[in-house]
């Protein structure tokens, strides 16, 4: 009886504990930390300047991106001449190509809709090279490289993105569709067809490289990327549009802290500690930091393709092999399994009547996450 006491008493004792401890919230966690972020450069060339601002979010906010919605962007010379840019909605400002005159200097002025003023500094514009080409190898996965030079020895500092777009093709060559109210099985025509699709890719890094320790302004080989043996971007089709800018050394080393930080925290442009901070200041509150730096030059970019003809045992489809072997079922059956599992879907008639269906994934090309439209450049 006494042991039953004592095992009670701590029992009481434990719950007591445990019911009097609070949720530990780290003050980083609930701090205010939505400083302005500005991404963007003043393109000198002949493409539009593309700004987005946003803002940072602490650590425990569910939002994705918190854009800055209607301000005031504007672009100034020192000698007093200004171009505005153009709110095109969702933090995004844009601006068509601009005559910049290569012998001034420019900064970025931004007035946001709750009375914040922010100016960079005034910075010089960089011409940037042409990149020579864009290449590629395959060693059972496919690598992609890029090659620059700037004969006059002046850029020393690079910067790369680029945008991938693929072709692929759903598993079965459908062109059946069924509708769930009628319970009809119809034919798609050409027009409406989900066999056939493109998927679009930002590039996820900060790609950045330097000559500054090199007798000659010359970048070989640098990595851009590399696609795993079997990964549908070279299923059919794939493609690589890689743009390169030339930087000063201070937004060099701005950019190398960012990807530092985006490696730590696993995010460019999420959730960032107060120094990182650029050529960019709040004008209205001195003490608030502000993320981002503005350069000025011009934008050089170049497009290669690759056909899967062109790679050796690339095989996409056999990972699929297992999710999208279809099941064959009587006319009379059709309904049943249609109806009762709307992850299914019409697949291909059998010869005699029955029908194949097969998960959506494997007939519906958008299911994996592509557009059946063709881009203008395919």
């Amino acid at each position: 009886m006494k042991k039953i006491f004592l095992k009670i008493c701590i029992l009481l004792l434990l719950i007591n504990d445990y019911s009097c401890r609070e949720e530990y919230l780290p003050p980083v966690i609930s701090a205010g930390t939505n400083f302005l972020v500005v991404e963007g450069i003043l393109n000198t060339g002949q493409d539009s300047t593309i700004l987005k601002l946003s803002r940072t979010k602490n650590l425990n906010d569910t939002t994705f991106d918190i854009p800055e919605l209607n301000a005031s962007v504007t672009i100034e010379a020192k000698n007093g001449v200004n171009f505005l840019l153009t709110n095109k909605g969702k933090g995004i400002y844009a601006a068509p190509p601009i005559s910049l005159n290569p012998a001034e200097m420019y900064r970025l002025r931004i007035s946001t809709n709750s009375g914040g003023l922010y100016e960079s500094e005034f910075v010089s514009i960089k011409p940037t090279p042409p990149i020579d080409s864009i290449t590629w190898k395959q060693n059972t996965d496919v690598f992609l490289f890029l090659n620059t030079h700037d004969p006059a020895n002046n850029t020393r500092f690079y910067r790369w993105d680029f945008i991938e777009t693929w072709e692929y093709h759903a598993y079965y060559d459908s062109n059946l569709g069924y509708n769930y109210f009628t319970n009809l099985i119809y034919f798609r025509d050409s027009s409406q067809l989900l066999t056939r699709c493109w998927s679009t890719l930002q590039s996820p890094d900060v790609l950045l490289g330097t000559t500054d320790n090199l007798t000659q302004d010359i970048v070989t080989n640098f990595p851009l990327t590399k696609i795993i043996n079997g990964s549908d971007k070279m299923s059919f089709r794939y493609s690589i549009l890689v743009k390169q800018y030339a930087l000063s050394r201070q937004s060099f080393q701005y950019w190398q802290l960012l990807k530092k930080n985006a490696k730590e925290l696993g995010s460019i442009f999420g959730t960032q500690p107060a120094e990182l901070i650029g050529n960019i200041k709040c004008i209205s509150n001195p003490s608030e930091p502000v993320i981002g730096f503005i350069s000025a030059s011009s934008v050089s970019e170049k497009r290669i393709f690759v056909k899967n003809n062109e790679l050796k045992d690339w095989d996409s489809r056999s990972t699929q092999d297992a999710i999208c072997k279809a099941k064959i079922v009587t006319p009379d059956s059709i309904s049943y399994y249609l109806q009762s599992d709307t992850a299914l879907a019409p697949a291909y008639f059998v010869t005699g009547g029955p029908l194949a269906i097969a998960k959506k994934y494997c007939v519906d090309c958008t299911y994996r996450g592509g557009v059946p439209k063709k881009p203008s450049y395919w």
